[in-house]
C-alpha cells in the first residue's frame, strides 16, 4: 500500500504544473514524506535536481527501502546528500565528455579573372580573330583525334577479317565487307571520313536512318553520335595492308619470343598460349597460331631452329625461315590472306615488304624430298603463281624464279 501511495504521488508530481510544486511539497511533508529535491527551487530545468528526477540515479522510481531514521519512504539527510552529490557529478561528467562541435572548412572562393569571364561569356565573333583561330585549331585537333580513332577501329576490323574464315568466304561471295564506325557529329566530319575512305579506295555510306540527318536541328546533331559504314573490296584491302603492314601478321621475332616463353605451359594448356597471343597481337590466323605453338614445342624439346642468330649469313637473315610443315602452311596463308579467287589466284595480294621475305624463304623447298606433298596440301603452287603478275617488278621476278625452280625439281625427281 505504501508503494502504491508513493507511485500515485509521483504520477501527480509529473502531471501538475511546475508552479504549484511548492504547495504540494508542503502537503507531502505534513504527511511525513521527505522529497528528493529542493521544493523552494522555482524550476527544474538546468539544475542537478532534474538529472536526479529523470536520470538513472532517481530515487523516486527506484524500489523503496526501509530507513532507520524515520517511517517508510523517508531517508536520512546523509543519504540525501550522497544522492545529490552523485547526480551533480553525473551531470558534470556528461558535459565534460561531450565532443566539441565540428567546424566545416570554409569553401574556397570561386573567382574568375576578367580574361576568363570575357572568354566564357563573350560571343566568339566579338573576341577577335585570334580567338576565332584558336577555336578553329581546337576543332581541327579534335577532328584529327577522331579520325585516328576511326583508323584504329579499321585496323582492328581488318585483323578480324584476315583471321576469320567466314569473313573471307563472305568477301568471295559478296565482293565487299563493311565496317561500322561511330563518331560524334562535328562540322566537316562527313567530308573528313570521305577523304579517309577514298585514301584506301573504300566506299563510305551512312548507317540506316541517317539519310535525313540534315533535317535535324543543329543542337540535336551535336548531341548524338553518327554511324557510318565503310565498305572494303579486295583492292581496298590491298591498299590498306600496304599502308598498315603490321595488320597482316605478328612480327616473327616477337612471336617466337612470346611462344618460347610459354614453352612449359603449352603442352598442358594450349589455350594459355592462344590467350597470350591474342592479348599481345590481337586476332591472328590459325596458321600463325599453329606456327607459334610449334615454336613453343620445339623449345620445350630442346630443339633449335636452323640458322638462328649468328647461324645464317647476314644477307640471308631477312628471309623467312621455312623448315617445318607449319612454316609452309603459314607462308601460304600469309601470301593469300583472304583466300583464292575461282581462277586460283590470291584474292588479296600482300605488299612487297611482306611478300619478298616469304618468297625468298620458300626457295629452300626445292631441296626438300616431300616438295610435291607440301605444295599440294597447302595450295602453295597456285598462291606463288599468282604473284608472277604482282605490280612490283621485284616481287614478280622472285615469284617467276621460284616457280621455275620447283618445276625443275619435279623433273629431277
Amino acid at each position: 500500500a505504501c508503494l502504491l501511495n508513493v507511485a500515485f504521488v509521483a504520477f501527480r508530481i509529473l502531471c501538475i504544473p511546475i508552479a504549484s510544486m511548492g504547495d504540494l511539497a508542503a502537503r507531502l511533508r505534513s504527511k511525513g514524506l521527505d522529497l528528493p529535491w529542493d521544493a523552494s527551487a522555482p524550476s527544474l530545468h538546468g539544475s542537478a535536481n532534474a538529472g536526479s528526477l529523470f536520470g538513472t540515479s532517481s530515487s523516486l522510481f527506484a524500489p523503496s527501502k526501509p530507513s532507520s531514521d524515520g517511517p517508510l519512504g523517508a531517508s536520512s539527510s546523509h543519504a540525501k546528500a550522497k544522492r545529490t552529490a552523485a547526480s551533480a557529478g553525473a551531470v558534470k561528467g556528461s558535459s565534460a565528455a561531450a565532443p566539441a562541435p565540428l567546424s566545416a572548412p570554409a569553401p574556397a572562393p570561386l573567382g574568375l579573372s576578367q580574361a576568363e569571364k570575357r572568354s566564357l561569356f563573350t560571343p566568339l565573333a566579338e573576341q577577335g580573330q585570334s580567338a576565332i583561330k584558336q577555336e578553329q585549331q581546337r576543332q581541327l585537333q579534335s577532328q584529327g583525334d577522331l579520325l585516328k580513332g576511326v583508323e584504329a577501329t579499321l585496323v582492328r576490323w581488318v585483323q578480324e577479317c584476315l583471321a576469320r574464315d567466314e569473313k573471307r568466304d563472305k568477301l568471295v561471295e559478296k565482293g565487299m565487307l563493311k565496317c561500322r564506325v561511330q563518331a560524334k557529329w562535328s562540322d566537316g566530319l562527313d567530308e573528313s571520313l570521305k577523304q579517309l575512305a577514298r585514301g584506301y579506295g573504300a566506299k563510305l555510306a551512312v548507317d540506316g536512318g541517317k539519310e535525313n540527318a540534315e533535317k535535324h536541328p543543329e543542337w540535336l546533331r551535336l548531341a548524338r553520335n553518327e554511324k557510318w559504314l565503310i565498305g572494303f573490296d579486295a583492292a581496298a584491302f590491298e591498299t590498306f595492308l600496304a599502308a598498315h603492314p603490321e595488320t597482316l601478321d605478328a612480327p616473327c621475332p616477337q612471336l617466337r619470343v612470346l611462344a618460347e616463353g610459354h614453352a612449359e605451359s603449352v603442352a598442358k594448356s594450349p589455350q594459355v598460349l592462344s590467350d597470350a597471343l591474342f592479348a599481345r597481337f590481337g586476332p591472328l590466323r590459325h596458321a600463325t597460331m599453329e606456327r607459334a605453338r610449334k615454336f613453343a614445342l620445339m623449345t620445350k624439346r630442346g630443339a633449335k631452329r636452323k640458322g638462328g642468330p649468328g647461324g645464317r649469313p647476314e644477307e640471308e637473315q631477312w628471309k623467312a625461315r621455312i623448315e617445318w610443315p607449319e612454316d609452309v602452311a603459314w607462308a601460304a596463308a600469309t601470301l593469300a590472306p583472304m583466300g583464292l579467287r575461282p581462277t586460283g589466284e590470291p584474292l588479296v595480294r600482300v605488299p612487297a615488304s611482306a611478300a619478298l621475305p616469304i618468297l625468298e624463304g620458300l626457295g629452300i623447298l626445292a631441296s626438300m624430298p616431300d616438295l610435291v606433298r607440301l605444295l599440294r596440301d597447302h595450295g602453295l603452287g597456285k598462291v606463288v603463281s599468282g604473284y608472277r603478275h604482282h605490280p612490283k617488278p621485284e616481287v614478280a621476278k622472285v615469284a617467276k624464279d621460284l616457280v621455275s625452280s620447283w618445276r625443275a625439281a619435279f623433273k629431277e625427281k
